[in-house]
């Protein structure tokens, strides 16, 4: 699961990172921890304009949806289940990195569900990456604003993301650079399970 985030970056950071210009740029707000259940605008490069980096919101809006309400739900998705669940199976195509600097999880080191650990995962020399997501284009019936939106997509944890998120033992699909690419051209799913080399945690 991945629902809290950081992304300190100047935005000629980001974009000297991911060679793209990001639109809007003078709304983009660095933060150092982004929650995901105040569905945050964050940047992202979506598949079908891989120049350019926009601000979508953070927690689906299916097309199909009434209201916005689903997107405390939406925030990830996960990727065993993709094709299966209404939200998702329509919008497998409709790949975005979603740029990030890390994210916390919360290791559990008692028998109470209180007693935890925060650590902030990240790269090894504190740069920038993606996570694999997926977007959404929502219409809102009422106002008729155009709101785009985004899940990440999540895996099986492996390495030490296990004996960190050790109780449903998930992480976020963390994309290596050179898979970036990839997710966008449509590489099956499969071949993003893995955590990627110079990853790292620190306890915060």
């Amino acid at each position: 699961m991945c629902f809290h985030s950081k992304l300190t970056q100047k935005a000629s950071s980001i974009e000297q990172r991911f060679n793209a210009k990001m639109r809007q740029a003078e709304h983009y707000q660095a933060m150092e921890a982004i929650n995901g259940f105040s569905h945050p605008k964050t940047p992202v490069i979506i598949h079908k304009d891989q120049t350019h980096i926009d601000l979508f919101e953070w927690g689906l809006i299916p097309h199909w949806a009434k209201d916005d309400s689903i997107q405390n739900n939406t925030l990830n998705a996960r990727m065993e289940t993709l094709a299966e669940k209404a939200s998702f199976k329509q919008i497998l195509q409709q790949r975005c990195l979603v740029i990030s600097e890390g994210f916390y999880e919360w290791q559990q080191i008692g028998p109470s569900v209180k007693q935890k650990r925060k650590y902030l995962i990240h790269k090894v020399d504190q740069g920038l990456f993606a996570f694999g997501g997926l977007y959404s284009l929502w219409q809102d019936p009422i106002s008729g604003i155009l709101r785009p939106s985004y899940t990440i997509v999540t895996t099986e944890a492996e390495g030490f993301m296990r004996e960190i998120h050790n109780t449903k033992c998930r992480m976020p699909v963390i994309l290596s650079q050179d898979h970036e690419a990839l997710w966008l051209n449509q590489a099956p799913f499969e071949q993003f399970k893995h955590l990627p080399e110079g990853m790292a945690a620190s306890a915060v």
